[in-house]
């Protein structure tokens, strides 16, 4: 990737080092051992993140799913919220614990009092639907406890798709849908059905043939997800669904990111459907860079925006990166 001259340190850092491991990573055959190098680094990002003073987290078993709930105990904290995050990893690896300092900071910053973080069966245990299923009667107990609540719903990457899947199976069981959805660097279209391939476009992750790369996704991730199901099905693309009944959504981005054609997509069908929807798509970062947000100046301002629009239903786009975001909104 062409680096922009304006690139943080840290950002220019962390591109450094996935260029670095990109021959590796693209020659791997075995999609398990993808999976426990993906599962290695989640946890050692977890390592290095520390929890916000104010914050507890409890473990409970919530429809036979484990769960972990976080307790923003700050003075500010709007207890008539509540969230559900769910945690990115390609379907195959990751943990609430991994994103447990994540999601204590996103309470804090947005003033939400509780947010439930579910460890949903990853895909080496058992395929679609069994995840999905797990968010799905976790939705359903949270409607049943904080029904009386402002419920929202957050995800990132893989859990992005599971966000807008779940309110594909609400909408089909005419169950209540969150008030607004934040989505970061969702993989909304597993089928890969539509290429739209962008050459010039280099992936911090997957590199710079965009073609290879989805192939690699493809056999990694998403046929072992999909398994013996139709991939177009919405629940396992959910882009290909009914997006007309979606509540409010708002999508951070990188443009150096293969998922970021699915960002577009989103956006195009939103504007043609006149459902609320914001798009942001940075220049200079990398997927999912918002998990950097403690160390990386522009993971926090995307940090700050989606806390606003979490908490408050506000779109507020840093006014010192606006010559490097792309700003997107439906409707027109």
């Amino acid at each position: 990737m062409q680096q922009d001259v304006c690139m943080s340190s840290m950002s220019k850092s962390v591109t450094l080092f996935l260029r670095l491991c990109q021959g590796r990573l693209l020659a791997a055959r075995n999609p398990e051992k993808v999976w426990r190098v993906g599962e290695r680094v989640t946890n050692l990002l977890q390592k290095l993140s520390r929890m916000p003073a104010g914050c507890t987290v409890q473990h409970r078993t919530v429809n036979g799913v484990p769960v972990e709930i976080i307790e923003n105990h700050s003075a500010h904290a709007n207890t008539s919220q509540t969230l559900l995050f769910l945690h990115g990893g390609g379907f195959a690896f990751g943990s609430a614990a991994n994103y447990r300092a994540f999601v204590a900071r996103l309470c804090k910053k947005s003033g939400i009092a509780r947010a439930w973080v579910p460890d949903y069966t990853l895909m080496g245990k058992a395929p679609f639907p069994a995840g999905l299923n797990d968010v799905v009667e976790v939705w359903k107990a949270l409607l049943q406890e904080h029904g009386q609540n402002e419920l929202l719903l957050a995800g990132d990457s893989a859990g992005g798709n599971l966000s807008l899947a779940l309110c594909h199976a609400m909408n089909a069981s005419e169950l209540r849908l969150p008030s607004r959805v934040y989505l970061s660097s969702p993989w909304l279209d597993p089928s890969l059905g539509e290429s739209d391939l962008r050459p010039e476009v280099v992936d911090a992750f997957l590199g710079h043939n965009e073609a290879k790369a989805r192939d690699w996704l493809k056999r990694m991730f998403a046929t072992p997800y999909a398994s013996v199901h139709d991939p177009e099905n919405p629940l396992i693309s959910p882009l290909l669904g009914d997006l007309s009944r979606l509540p409010p959504v708002y999508v951070q981005c990188s443009a150096n990111e293969v998922f970021m054609v699915d960002s577009l997509r989103l956006m195009k069908q939103a504007q043609a459907l006149g459902t609320e929807c914001y798009v942001d798509v940075w220049s200079g970062v990398f997927h999912d860079f918002i998990l950097f947000s403690p160390t990386m100046p522009e993971g926090r301002a995307a940090f700050a925006a989606a806390s606003a629009w979490l908490g408050h239903g506000e779109v507020r786009r840093p006014p010192c990166f606006q010559n490097r975001i792309r700003q997107l909104s439906s409707p027109l």
